[in-house]
């Protein structure tokens, strides 16, 4: 009950005013969730938790996929009470609540912070809006704070939730490693030194943990996604390392908003520029924890774990990055209000260093907070949604002649958020197979012409004796010359003046679907004739 409930001796203005900040929160995530039109990573967790006759069958196809099991089981289970897609919605703002709630009324955190984080762009639509597996990793973080006073004295709880994290997405294993140093290093350095039965916790918590980290490893590997992983063929490993941790800023660029990016991206001066701004707020912002050297240890550990597992495994997106500021609101959290030892600084000049480092921090949330107004007006006041797929659903339903039509695209992943909105089967042109899960591998059709695609789905049609509509997210009458374009990790799409004719003579163009925002998912829609 202790986790759940708001603390009681607060004056009731304070939870007045905190209930009132919470429905605002959850209003605009609620809103913010229900007019995201789901996209190709949404739907594709939920056709990999469906699939399979049973919860043990899902385990074992989910396996190499490269994430954990967490998300798809709750998915699944909560698919077999409402059998409806919309769970997926569902169980993400449902989760995202949960922690809402306890930042709002649990965690002890300055105002400022709390507020900022409150309404960051993580915190409305990251996690929350969108349905991924990341915003269980910010509820479980938060849990593990609330539980850590009471979690020392044996372990077992916060090795249990130590193991949950690690199981939410392979990146929080990178937080329960911070966890877990910060606790050693309060141990290590805490005088008097504390006795055997407090070193005895921490070794259980590590073990029960460690268990969740394999259990993470083994499902996630060997993957058969291997083209999404670093190409570190020919590269100096040691020079990988060295940049992962003397610039470990530069791999939390997405931090800035999108306004701010478009200027980098034209501008290289500006790029610079930008970057090191952005390692003054990111390395400022640990001076933050100065007063509680365990606690800025383990920050900067997890600061640099992620940019290894950024350099080293696969890169990583604004979902990714912001981990490390929840990790960040956690340790504060955890250390309010401070508990100055001897190997903690103290005195008017700490204090100094202490404010600075936290006004680098809040100026870091409020970026944030202005990517949350960008997201908020991108989605609630312009007609430009993160995907067609919807739009694609509603005109092959308004079709009587496709209701049985298969479906193929190029890049082939745009068929994988068709499921949530329509039953048509798809077809993946570089695998050759009937799916709706693509698989990111070197052992597929990585270079493909538009003759090629219409000659499968040619074959297609005859075969299966159905309409086959084919999705292409280049607009073929801007493309003047011979190109070959690349797509995903390590496609090729090959388009010739020649070939264009000969495509567009054998199909027709049925429709083509307007721009979006913050993805790839447009495209023109042909029928093969």
């Amino acid at each position: 009950m202790a986790l759940i409930v708001s603390v009681i001796d607060e004056p009731r203005s304070a939870r007045l005013a905190k209930a009132m900040l919470f429905l605002a929160w959850l209003a605009l995530a609620s809103a913010l969730c229900w007019s995201e039109t789901v996209w190709r990573d949404e739907v594709r967790a939920l056709s990999l938790a469906l699939q399979g006759d049973n919860f043990a069958a899902m385990l074992r196809q989910l396996q190499g996929e490269g994430h954990p099991a967490l998300w798809y089981i709750l998915l699944r289970a909560a698919y077999v009470i409402v059998g409806s897609p919309v769970v997926l919605k569902i169980v993400a703002l449902t989760i995202a609540a949960a922690a809402a709630y306890l930042l709002v009324f649990r965690l002890k955190l300055p105002l400022p912070i709390m507020l900022l984080s409150l309404f960051s762009s993580f915190s409305i639509f990251d996690y929350a809006a969108m349905s991924r597996n990341y915003g269980i990793s910010m509820l479980v973080v938060f849990l593990v704070v609330l539980s850590w006073e009471r979690g020392v004295c044996n372990g077992i709880l916060l090795g249990f939730l130590f193991a949950l994290l690690a199981n939410t997405n392979v990146h929080s294993a990178v937080l329960v490693g911070g966890f877990l140093a910060y606790w050693f290093f309060d141990l290590v350095l805490a005088r008097p030194r504390p006795p055997l039965s407090a070193y005895r916790a921490f070794v259980t918590a590590a073990a029960i943990a460690a268990v969740g980290v394999v259990l993470c490893v083994m499902t996630v590997y060997p993957t058969f996604n291997d083209a999404g992983q670093n190409d570190l063929a020919d590269k100096n490993f040691a020079l990988l390392v060295l940049s992962a941790f003397t610039a470990a800023s530069s791999y939390f660029m997405a931090f800035y908003p999108d306004r701010v990016l478009e200027l980098v991206v034209a501008d290289p001066s500006l790029a610079r520029i930008f970057a090191s701004l952005m390692a003054v707020l990111i390395y400022g912002s640990l001076l933050g924890l100065a007063n509680r050297r365990p606690a800025m240890f383990a920050a900067a550990l997890v600061l640099l774990g992620l940019s290894l597992l950024f350099t080293l495994v696969y890169p990583g997106s604004y979902r990714h990055q912001a981990l490390w500021l929840v990790f960040m609101i956690a340790i504060t959290a955890l250390t309010q209000p401070p508990r100055l030892g001897p190997v903690d600084v103290a005195g008017t000049e700490a204090a100094v260093v202490v404010k600075i480092g936290r006004l680098c921090f809040m100026i870091l949330l409020a970026l944030q907070v202005a990517s949350g107004i960008e997201r908020v007006h991108q989605f609630l006041f312009t007609d430009m949604p993160l995907s067609r797929a919807q739009d694609l659903g509603s005109f092959i339903e308004s079709r009587p002649d496709l209701k049985n039509a298969i479906i193929m695209a190029d890049p082939d992943y745009l068929v994988e958020a068709l499921p949530y909105f329509i039953s048509n089967r798809t077809y993946l042109l570089r695998e050759e197979r009937f799916g709706a899960i693509v698989h990111y591998t070197r052992n597929a059709r990585l270079s493909l012409s538009l003759a090629d695609i219409l000659q499968t789905a040619r074959q297609l049609q005859q075969s299966e004796h159905a309409p086959v509509v084919i999705l292409l997210s280049q607009r073929l009458d801007r493309i003047a010359a011979p190109v070959s374009l690349r797509e995903s990790y390590n496609w090729l799409l090959s388009l010739t003046p020649e070939d264009i004719p000969a495509f567009r003579s054998e199909t027709t163009l049925v429709k083509r679907f307007g721009p979006v925002a913050g993805s790839d998912e447009t495209f023109d829609a042909y029928l093969l004739k």
